[in-house]
């Protein structure tokens, strides 16, 4: 009995199929059956496409390789691409143009050396030498240049004794002018921070006077760094800076007003510790009958004068 259903059931949907096929869909046009061929809707295959099926059927060894970028240099090397993005200064460029060959390091061979860059490539000197001369302290360069890709970065203090080398004119001062910035500070003391950088001097030292605020350019102006006891000023320099150290010289100006306390102490002394004779100023103010020798006798100093 169930047979007979599930033939009827058979039958059945034969009989609709033909139907169908035979009387067309509802819309009353005949139903039929069509290829679609996929050119027909996109269109030919372009010639990008083409090439791309080409290649894949091809073998890696029958393709032309580009030499790598620096971008796909970085997506291995992301640390050292970071640290030459933030301070690789005129090292941003191509790593190829250093790194003419790479992956070849063989542990066996310890050929190291061999495949890394020689810095003289491109770093020489105006007569084609050694960039910073023949100084032997100073090859390698990764003596102070310790990172190749942060050529600033130098360690101060693991390469002062090599300063003077290349600051001749600062290390000459240093030495031929004694002073407390050759037996108590070092170049890093100062230079702290990085190479090149710059302290200010109230970082160590107070102003002259509480009357006179100074900035390190002002110190400078006076105190050349390198050799500081060296003393030089200009013309319009304040008798405040002097009266910092000269403090009695100036109390003594103050407290007895003559025609000396208007004028400056560059007036008089044109060079540091320079003591200038009366007569730069005041010529023969007296008769020669006088006889006058040494105007001290009668008038006391410059800074206390006797009327």
């Amino acid at each position: 009995m169930k047979s007979s259903k599930w033939i009827a059931g058979f039958i059945g949907i034969v009989l609709i199929i033909f139907l169908i096929s035979a009387f067309g869909n509802k819309e009353g046009a005949p139903l039929r059956m069509a290829t679609v061929v996929l050119e027909d809707v996109v269109g030919p295959p372009s010639a990008e496409a083409k090439e791309a099926a080409s290649k894949a059927e091809m073998s890696p060894y029958q393709m032309e390789v580009k030499p790598l970028t620096t971008v796909e240099c970085g997506q291995c090397h992301f640390s050292i691409f970071q640290t030459i993005k933030k301070e690789g200064v005129r090292h941003q460029i191509d790593c190829v143009r250093c790194h003419r060959e790479y992956h070849i390091y063989n542990p066996r061979k310890q050929n190291y050396d061999q495949i890394m860059p020689d810095c003289a490539w491109c770093h020489k000197s105006a007569s084609g030498g050694a960039f910073h001369g023949d100084q032997k302290a100073l090859i390698p360069c990764l003596t102070c240049h310790v990172d190749p890709h942060k050529p600033l970065a130098i360690p101060m203090a693991d390469i002062e004794t090599n300063c003077a080398l290349c600051h001749t004119k600062e290390g000459g001062e240093i030495e031929n002018f004694p002073s407390k910035h050759t037996s108590d500070v070092a170049c890093a003391d100062c230079h702290a921070d990085k190479h090149g950088f710059i302290p200010e001097c109230s970082a160590c030292h107070e102003s002259h006077s509480p009357a006179v605020e100074l900035a390190t350019k002002d110190c400078m102006a006076c105190h050349p760094v390198h050799k500081p006891t060296q003393i030089a000023y200009d013309k319009t320099t304040e008798s405040a800076i002097c009266a910092g150290c000269h403090e009695d010289v100036n109390d003594l100006l103050q407290k007895k007003v003559t025609k000396h306390t208007a004028v400056t102490c560059a007036d008089c002394h044109r060079s540091h510790a320079e003591i200038p004779a009366c007569g730069m100023c005041h010529g023969e103010p007296h008769p020669k009958a006088m006889k006058a020798t040494n105007c001290r006798d009668c008038h006391g100093i410059a800074h206390d004068l006797v009327m």
